[in-house]
């Protein structure tokens, strides 16, 4: 399966972010759309109403066995396949990314524009081939076919992918600066109203590319 033009969530602490902010800024014109969401609720809502190809799912952070145990009971989340991000290499965090099913694992000081599209690109292949060994022939054909539509068709696609991801840049550096940040800075307001702007953006351009 190609994975031109691929969504994938990010749920985790900030070193992880950190890392794969720099990442899309090195290569803001990768095939992968990388998002963050802020919270356990969030994820959750937007892996249930929105397409996802893959989840970034730090083990360190403190809601992801809750989602991990919600990927369990609801088999929409359990189809996006899972990128477990480990804040160190040690057997503990290993087992845990077997546990979880995790289709490919991933160690913060690893953390780079190559081994970030490796690990995704490995286990979006991963889940495809899980699906197609499930299903008969016919079932198979229609599931790529569906694959080959959702590719970039014309340069209209192409510009919004990359906007999109250069929107994914801004956010993750206001997500940087928010952090950093007393919550009685002046500057609070100003980059929430940034955050805000870049959401209403790439809403904009979920609904441009909608037929």
């Amino acid at each position: 399966m190609s994975t031109a033009g691929s969504q994938v969530l990010f749920l985790g602490e900030l070193p992880f972010w950190l890392k794969i902010s720099q990442s899309i800024v090195e290569a803001p014109t990768s095939s992968f759309q990388i998002c963050r969401a802020p919270s356990l609720a969030d994820a959750i809502r937007r892996l249930n109403s929105e397409q996802w190809h893959a989840l970034l799912l730090d083990l360190s952070h403190p809601s992801a066995q809750e989602l991990l145990a919600a990927r369990k009971l609801d088999d929409g989340l359990a189809a996006v396949p899972v990128v477990a991000l480990l804040p160190i290499s040690d057997s503990q965090f290993r087992e845990a990314a077997a546990q979880a099913s995790a289709a490919s694992m991933l160690v913060l000081s690893d953390v780079n524009v190559a081994s970030l599209q490796h690990a995704l690109v490995t286990a979006i292949n991963t889940e495809t081939l899980r699906n197609s060994s499930r299903k008969v022939n016919s079932m198979s054909f229609s599931y790529e076919q569906s694959a080959v539509d959702r590719l970039p068709v014309s340069k209209v696609d192409a510009i919004s992918h990359a906007v999109n991801n250069l929107l994914c840049v801004i956010n993750a550096n206001a997500d940087i600066v928010f952090d950093q940040l007393d919550v009685t800075h002046n500057a609070i307001r100003s980059v929430t109203q940034i955050k805000k702007a870049t959401k209403s953006a790439a809403d904009l351009m979920r609904l441009l590319k909608t037929p």
